[in-house]
């Protein structure tokens, strides 16, 4: 039975499920990567309507890359393989086994090892770091105050 699926850079192709988990080039763009397995009738319809085809004109199925995304396209990652080579892929094809074709190393596309995963986890470090700054920033403001005050109350103290 024919199922769609996509490619690692967004392009809907056709194929047989005897055809899952074999290794594939997409005609569009010519990467390799592996063919998904099937996902069940009714959730892959609701995955890959009609209007979720990507635009032919745009370079390698990018359209709309860097602008807003909307609600009918799938999510891309860009995931490093082992070796480094950058790939970019929909989300729906997180959690299996593909081979880079670059250089041919396989490997698991985890959300985790993706470069926005990465940058979210930067930008969150990065956000804690900040607020834990300011927060030894205003204690030690605090410190000061009462120091001073201190020292002031003693001054008071020893004129009177």
């Amino acid at each position: 039975m024919a199922f769609q699926f996509m490619c690692p850079r967004g392009h809907l192709l056709e194929g047989d499920e005897s055809q899952a988990g074999q290794q594939c080039r997409c005609p569009q763009c010519g990467m390799v990567f592996i063919i998904p397995t099937p996902a069940p009738a009714a959730v892959q319809e609701a995955v890959l309507p009609e209007s979720a085809l990507p635009e032919e004109s745009s370079p390698a199925g990018m359209a709309g890359f860097g602008a807003a995304a909307t609600s009918n396209q799938p999510r891309m990652l860009h995931i490093p393989c082992p070796n480094g080579h950058e790939l970019e892929t929909p989300e729906d094809m997180l959690g299996q086994e593909v081979l880079c074709p670059h250089c041919n190393a396989q490997f698991k596309l985890r959300e985790r090892d993706s470069v926005e995963f990465r940058r979210q986890r930067a930008a969150e470090f990065e956000r804690i770091h900040r607020r834990k700054g300011k927060n030894w920033m205003n204690w030690a403001i605090a410190l000061g105050v009462i120091v001073v005050l201190g020292v002031l109350g003693m001054i008071i103290m020893a004129f009177n």
